[in-house]
């Protein structure tokens, strides 16, 4: 085997193992956050990390370069790394969805949210559908020592398109919920948290042109890191506004201080379920809630706070 294949291959190694260490890290550390109030969210953040660690174990199988492995073995091994690329991106962007799904009281904008997640399933599917009758009709790719199917043109735009379209709309949707708050340093704040989405558009935009022009094994380099940061970024509201809340101990934090006070015009319709937000949790007929540092719950419903409530501390251990 040419050194240089040698090398790329063990890149491909390096570059997996690490860069999924870390977005595991961060699932977990989600969980242990919202271990008493998993939702739809972080099943789609559970999923998207099993999904990487299957594709981790791909490229361990696509990299061992044993004689004796079957042919059918090494195209297998692509075809997991090719899927579960898919599979691990779009549900991370679920988790992200369905988490602004989960803090948004209004109930047409969240049938709304719904909806695009269907799309975001669907398209997910078509990309996956696309990969094999692209790489099918052209079976020379099999016979390489690690096979590799050349993408063309069309995958990577449609790819590209959906990636771009995909992550404006997760720009937009909490941004939409987060103009009411009246904490203007709060809403700065949290509109930063949820915009780096635009990070996995930038190591897509990468992705794109290697496949474009013929990056070979830089191509799977590429793919595991968009997978993986597109983990991390579904992970990042719920890991760094956790970590602000740390903070108020030491220090007070607008951050962590202020209550979500929506404007009187944002319209509830008291059907959001009793799920908790990263920092606050939405109940029926009670609005917004959040604790404090003293063991109290606050809240607001249509901009009006509501009455607070003293928690006993040993319930809430």
């Amino acid at each position: 085997m040419p050194v240089d294949e040698e090398n790329a291959l063990t890149r491909i190694i390096i570059t997996s193992v690490i860069c999924s260490s870390i977005a595991t890290l961060t699932t977990m550390y989600r969980l242990v956050i919202r271990r008493s109030r998993l939702w739809i969210d972080d099943g789609c953040a559970i999923f998207s990390t099993c999904i990487l660690l299957l594709q981790v174990a791909s490229v361990f199988l696509h990299a061992d370069m044993d004689p004796g492995m079957k042919r059918s073995t090494r195209i297998a091994a692509y075809y997991l790394i090719a899927t579960s690329f898919y599979a691990t991106i779009w549900s991370a962007r679920l988790s992200i969805l369905f988490s602004v799904i989960r803090i948004d009281p209004n109930g047409a904008r969240r049938r709304f949210l719904l909806g695009v997640a269907f799309v975001f399933l669907g398209t997910c599917l078509i990309l996956i559908a696309q990969l094999f009758w692209t790489c099918e009709p052209k079976p020379q790719w099999k016979d390489d020592a690690t096979p590799q199917c050349p993408l063309g043109r069309q995958v990577v735009i449609f790819q590209l398109i959906s990636d771009v379209v995909s992550d404006t709309s997760l720009l937009v949707a909490p941004l939409q919920l987060l103009w009411h708050l009246e904490d203007r340093s709060l809403r700065r704040r949290l509109c930063v948290i949820f915009s780096t989405c635009i990070v996995t558009t930038i190591a897509s935009l990468v992705h794109a042109v290697l496949i474009l022009t013929g990056g070979g094994p830089k191509v799977l380099v590429a793919a595991v890191v968009e997978d993986c940061v597109s983990l991390i970024v579904c992970n990042i509201p719920i890991v760094v506004t956790a970590s602000l809340h740390l903070c108020r101990d030491t220090r007070t934090s607008p951050a962590s201080s202020s209550f979500l006070r929506f404007a009187t015009d944002n319209q509830t319709d008291g059907r959001a379920d009793p799920i908790g937000d990263i920092s606050i949790d939405w109940l029926p007929r009670k609005g917004f809630i959040q604790h404090d540092s003293g063991g109290t719950i606050r809240g607001t419903q249509s901009g009006r706070l509501i009455d607070s409530v003293q928690h006993d501390e040993e319930g809430m251990k």
